[in-house]
Formats: structure tokens, sequence, C-alpha cells
């Protein structure tokens, strides 16, 4: 539960970074995409004095960098494809969950589901969009 309650808020604040990212770096594509994003979340994470996102972030920038040669759109794209169908995975999850709650009148943990599958949906049409993107 604190997992996914820590992914969830790992993930509006990815989008909130990458919307940003995107406008600076919206000329590049691909890898040189990726890498120009994740500097600019590297630069926003030291602006707000988060060190553990700033040593997380920086690791997967060398992990970029140190791959770069090898990195191409279609390895992108199959990972791209791969998050959007957990994403879809876990929206089912959600929504099973939802109508549970629905069943069961726990109006607190409706209002929590339809939260998760509002920002799981956000997540997936920016995937969606990104994998556009790079196609």
């Amino acid at each position: 539960m604190k997992l996914l309650l820590k992914s969830s808020i790992l993930s509006l604040c990815f989008l909130s970074f990458h919307s940003f990212a995107s406008s600076q770096c919206g000329d590049l594509s691909g890898c040189e995409r990726k890498s120009c994003e994740i500097e600019y979340q590297i630069d926003k994470a030291k602006e707000y004095g988060n060190q553990h996102k700033v040593d997380g972030l920086t690791k997967a920038l060398k992990e970029v960098k140190e791959v770069k040669a090898n990195c191409t759109n279609d390895g992108l794209k199959d990972k791209i494809a791969e998050k959007i169908e957990s994403s879809e995975e876990d929206l089912a999850e959600y929504r099973e969950d939802l109508e549970e709650a629905k069943q069961s009148g726990k109006t607190q943990k409706v209002k929590k589901y339809q939260r998760k599958i509002e920002d799981e949906i956000a997540e997936r049409d920016r995937l969606v969009e990104e994998l556009a993107e790079i196609q």
C-alpha cells in the first residue's frame, strides 16, 4: 500500500516535471530527449533540495548516457509500450477495487480509487503521447 502511494506521488511529480521538461526538450526526440528531460528533472530536484531524487535521476542519466550508443528509438518504444501495458493492468485492478468499494458502501475507498484511476489514466495518456512523439 505504501509503495502504491509512493509511486502515485512520484508519478504526479514526474508528470509536472515532465510537462515542463517536454517544452524545454521539445525539439529533441528519442534518447536525446530522454537525457534532456532527466537533466531538467535533476535541476528541479536540486532546486527543491530533494537529494534522494537527485541521486536516483543521476543514476538514471548515467545509465542513459552509458547505453546511448546502444539507445534506439525502437528500444524506447518497447519500454514505453511495456509501461502502457502495465498501466492498463493497474487501471483494470483499480476499477475492480472501485466496484468492490461501491458495493460495500465505503465512500472513502470509492474516492481513493477514483483518484487512483484518474492519476493512472493521466499517466497512461502521457505515455501514449510520448510513444506517439517517438514514432
